[in-house]
């Protein structure tokens, strides 16, 4: 879920709630950009953030996913939140404890990972389709030398291109 608020006495009312979430571990706060440059949290706004839910089982019972639904792997409206949320958490556990996500006009990177002073725009795909539209759009305005497409696709490198597939399990792997 994307967290804007605008400043004022609502937003002092959220803040303390949010950061006992984020403190307590029981929810994970990825900050969002609006420029993808070193340092990214220059280009960070305190008010627009996403919040995720640090267990994707959770997420489940409060949205009252039936069992047969993710058995069958027919999350409907919501299949994208939830390997968003499973990236998120995978990136958490393995060390990544700033996690950052980029807009700009109508394009999403979902998450910006550093690695030696380098950004590594980071596409969720919840599917086998993993058209990025976005992560093009980024590539064409940063030139990064590495860019990742994480999905149900398997370890793949696309040809004459920064382009790097890995199945959403591999997330995790990602060390810091």
């Amino acid at each position: 879920m994307v967290v804007i608020y605008s400043q004022g006495t609502a937003s002092s009312a959220l803040q303390g709630p949010i950061e006992w979430l984020v403190k307590a571990g029981l929810v994970l706060k990825v900050k969002v950009c609006n420029r993808a440059e070193i340092p990214l949290e220059a280009f960070c706004k305190p008010n627009i953030f996403k919040l995720f839910i640090f267990d994707i089982g959770l997420l489940g019972c409060l949205l009252d996913l039936p069992v047969e639904s993710i058995l069958n792997d027919d999350y409907g409206i919501v299949k994208g939140y939830f390997a968003e949320n499973f990236v998120a958490q995978e990136l958490h556990t393995a060390g990544r404890r700033n996690l950052y996500s980029w807009t700009e006009r109508n394009s999403e990177i979902e998450f910006l990972i550093t690695d030696n002073d380098v950004i590594v725009p980071l596409e969720v795909k919840s599917g086998m389709r993993t058209q990025a539209k976005s992560l093009q759009q980024y590539i064409r305005k940063y030139s990064p030398s590495r860019a990742v497409i994480l999905s149900k696709r398997n370890f793949a490198k696309k040809s004459g291109s920064c382009i790097q597939y890995l199945p959403l399990y591999a997330a995790g792997m990602m060390q810091p």
